[in-house]
């Protein structure tokens, strides 16, 4: 089979495919003939040696994948050699093979194509447990979405509409009119525009109920300014902490040196929460994941969400989509072609 792998820290260019031996799906695991594989932020900064808790490298990389079933381990059940699916699979889906345990694997919606469910996982679970899980998000509510035009940012986007929450969104000043078509309330340039200002103005300084902030150490002290009472701000990346294409110590140490500090007491009487959301690290309540995967088929089925891919990379070319990525060019979902690999 074919991999993709982080062959020493740095640029885009250190990602090589490499042969190497189809597995056998042991007990409990499925085997899945990828076709597809998404793209998130969090293997650019595993391939910056930016991302806690990744494998050192030379070693594989991603995190969702969706293809058809090849093979089946003992000892699983409600799945058939065949059938189109969708998967996490951590640090190993850049492949043309994936092996992941069946807990892990989720029949795809039959109205998604394969290409779709490969856009699906990663983003819309993390979207749907910080909106609704940790954010309590209700109809009536305002959210403030940074990052709105990535794949965590739309998927939210779509969840939001289809409870009438009043959305806005932070981008660059080109995405806007894509995220005004999408439903998008309030489109803020961040680049250019006083974010706190524009948002006391759509609330009527009532401030927002929930904030999701992938930003940095900076972006989360504004955030917080933007807090309603009994806001939520979730905080889940740390993008600021990549600039350039290779690691910057400097970046790192300054970023690392800024963050808030939030005091218990000036919580309670501010009546604001702030939380942290790290999907990679939900070992042990995969019960909340499967809960969260029932919600969004349902979601599915009545046409509410629908993952936006926004390019294609054949596997020839990951290199390409991390710069791709980096350089802030997609709006929507980046995934890589694996289809044509053996």
């Amino acid at each position: 089979m074919k991999q993709i792998v982080i062959s020493k820290y740095g640029a885009p260019e250190v990602l090589q495919v490499r042969d190497a031996e189809t597995p056998t799906p042991k007990s409990g695991e499925i085997l899945i003939k990828n076709h597809f594989s998404g793209v998130n932020f969090s293997e650019v900064m595993a391939r910056m040696k930016l991302y806690p808790g990744a494998p050192k490298p030379p070693c594989t990389i991603g995190g969702e994948c969706s293809g058809i079933i090849e093979a089946i381990g003992e000892n699983v059940s409600g799945f058939s050699v065949g059938q189109r699916v969708m998967a996490f699979s951590k640090f190993k889906s850049y492949a043309s093979h994936v092996c992941s345990p069946a807990g892990m694997v989720m029949p795809l919606p039959d109205e998604f194509s394969l290409e779709q469910g490969a856009a699906f996982p990663v983003v819309y679970i993390t979207a749907y447990q910080m909106l609704f899980d940790l954010g309590n998000l209700r109809t009536g509510d305002t959210v403030l979405i940074h990052g709105a035009g990535g794949g965590v940012g739309t998927a939210a986007i779509q969840m939001a509409k289809s409870l009438e929450i009043k959305i806005i969104g932070t981008a660059s000043k080109w995405k806007h009119p894509r995220l005004k078509e999408m439903g998008v309330d309030c489109c803020i340039d961040y680049q250019h525009e006083d974010v706190v200002e524009k948002v006391k103005s759509f609330t009527n300084n009532k401030g927002v109920d929930v904030i999701i902030d992938p930003v940095g150490a900076k972006n989360w002290k504004m955030s917080y300014k933007c807090l309603g009472i009994m806001g939520k701000l979730i905080i889940f990346g740390d993008q600021d902490l990549v600039t350039g294409f290779k690691l910057n110590p400097f970046t790192a140490i300054k970023e690392l040196w800024s963050m808030p500090t939030y005091k218990p007491m000036s919580l309670m009487s501010s009546n604001k929460s702030i939380m942290g959301y790290h999907l990679g690290r939900m070992q042990g309540a995969e019960d909340k994941l499967t809960r969260s995967v029932l919600a969004l088929n349902k979601m599915a089925i009545q046409g509410h969400i629908s993952p936006i891919i926004n390019k294609v990379f054949p596997y020839t070319d990951a290199p390409g989509a991390h710069r791709y990525m980096q350089e802030r060019k997609n709006f929507g979902k980046i995934i890589i072609d694996f289809s044509q690999a053996e």
